[in-house]
């Protein structure tokens, strides 16, 4: 059974009077220069607004410019893979700046920080069947935290897992691996993998894809 069929509640210790009225949804993403998003991600907020049938605006982090109020209370969702500078630093600040215009911002955590959306990462790789050298590849993290972070990733989803700026000599030391971005939309490193990458991004990927929206569809 997938996650989208489970019936588990993943917000269950948020469904009480106290998260009432949290209609709208804004989601928290890189972006490309001058604030350009790729398609996968404007069809991604699309889909999740028929199905939440309440607004759903972008926050891209590489824009000037910014959605303005589209209801009285909001949650905030980093669509962020990994505890980096935007996470930490980021996300407060746009919080900051987003409370002069809501009655009330509920910032959840970054969605690297779902067990859920790892489960659905899991599942996709065990139904995709890569093969044993399947490698994840991230971009580049400053030490510490994010460590701990990657190390215990990897152990839950089997797999080895390296930057992409080291990825070359990963690569050398390791000519059969096959790379796996960990990226949701296009961007970069996906484009300048060598070799090219085994999947599509996250986003691309319809159990990932489906089953995100099912989470946030199923928000208060």
């Amino acid at each position: 059974m997938s996650l989208a069929e489970s019936p588990q509640n993943p917000w269950e210790l948020l469904r009480c009077d106290a998260w009432s009225g949290h209609d709208a949804i804004r989601l928290v993403v890189h972006g490309r220069p001058q604030g350009l998003v790729p398609a996968c991600v404007t069809d991604f907020v699309d889909r999740l607004q028929r199905r939440r049938k309440a607004p759903v605006d972008l926050e891209v982090l590489t824009a000037e410019h910014h959605p303005a109020a589209s209801s009285n209370s909001l949650w905030l969702i980093p669509l962020l893979l990994f505890p980096g500078t935007h996470v930490l630093l980021d996300l407060p600040a746009i919080r900051r700046r987003l409370i002069q215009s809501y009655s009330r911002v509920t910032l959840l955590p970054f969605l690297g920080a779902w067990p859920a959306w790892w489960t659905l990462v899991s599942q996709d790789l065990e139904q995709a069947r890569f093969g044993p050298n399947t490698t994840l590849i991230h971009h580049q993290l400053r030490s510490g935290v994010a460590d701990r972070f990657l190390w215990s990733l990897s152990r839950r989803l089997g797999c080895p897992m390296t930057s992409f700026d080291d990825w070359p000599d990963y690569r050398a030391r390791h000519p059969d691996a096959s790379p796996f971005p960990l990226v949701l939309a296009p961007n970069r490193m996906s484009a300048e993998m060598t070799p090219p990458s085994v999947t599509a991004p996250l986003l691309e990927r319809p159990l990932l894809r489906d089953g995100l929206i099912d989470l946030l569809a199923a928000l208060p």
